[in-house]
């Protein structure tokens, strides 16, 4: 097995060549989980001039769909053209014919409750954000966590405001276990905790959103990214 590894619209994109055996199949499972802790848009498995994939191989790649499950976190992308490896593969991910065709899958959401508002770079659009978060609260009776939710929202708008560029965008994702708050915005530079000062009257956005969230994390959104936080729904 011959491996080659290319970075593209902010996708990590792992080439194969040749057959792969038994024996590479650790290798490529490392592969896929380094290029996952990179926390990029995807990893996307280029398998077309890959031979004769082993069943070890072929359950490697299934444990690196368990590490990248898709949005907000790194979604695993598989391209191949052969029969056999996509009838391996297709129960547990789908594999798609071409790399164009793996990159327009990369955001794919798997939630339905999804609510998504556009927001300007103004002073109003903390509070336009907070509005529209109480509106998510009371559509999905999750009063509970809405002063927890308001925040989070509040907290990641302002600062994709205050240090981002335009465009700014809120978008809120509930399933049954928890809701995702993701804020994109037109700058890739990844956002910096500060230290405040006893008397400072900002500076605490981030560790606040870290102490509420049960995940974090920031994806490429080229030519910007994407912050987001996850809280457990209750």
């Amino acid at each position: 097995m011959l491996l080659r590894r290319e970075v593209a619209r902010g996708v990590e994109i792992l080439a194969v060549w040749g057959p792969v055996a038994d024996s590479d199949a650790p290798v490529l499972l490392t592969a896929i989980t380094d290029a996952v802790a990179l926390s990029p848009r995807g990893v996307l498995l280029d398998l077309t001039d890959a031979t004769d994939l082993s069943p070890l191989a072929l359950q490697a790649i299934r444990e690196g769909h368990d590490l990248a499950p898709g949005w907000p976190r790194p979604a695993l992308l598989v391209c191949c053209t052969s029969d056999e490896v996509t009838a391996g593969l297709d129960a547990a991910l789908p594999v798609h014919a071409r790399r164009e065709d793996g990159f327009a899958h990369a955001d794919d959401r798997r939630s339905p409750q999804r609510h998504k508002i556009e927001l300007d770079s103004g002073a109003r659009s903390p509070a336009r954000a907070r509005a529209a978060a109480a509106e998510v609260v009371a559509d999905l009776h999750l009063e509970p966590m809405g002063d927890d939710l308001a925040l989070v929202v509040s907290e990641l708008v302002t600062n994709a405001v205050r240090h981002a560029k335009p465009p700014v965008c809120l978008e809120i994702q509930a399933d049954d276990e928890r809701v995702t708050v993701a804020v994109a915005d037109g700058s890739p530079g990844r956002p910096v905790a500060r230290e405040p000062t006893e008397d400072a009257e900002g500076g605490r956005g981030l560790a606040l959103v870290h102490l509420l969230a049960a995940e974090t994390g920031v994806r490429p959104n080229p030519p910007g990214k994407t912050v987001w936080a996850a809280l457990t729904r209750r």
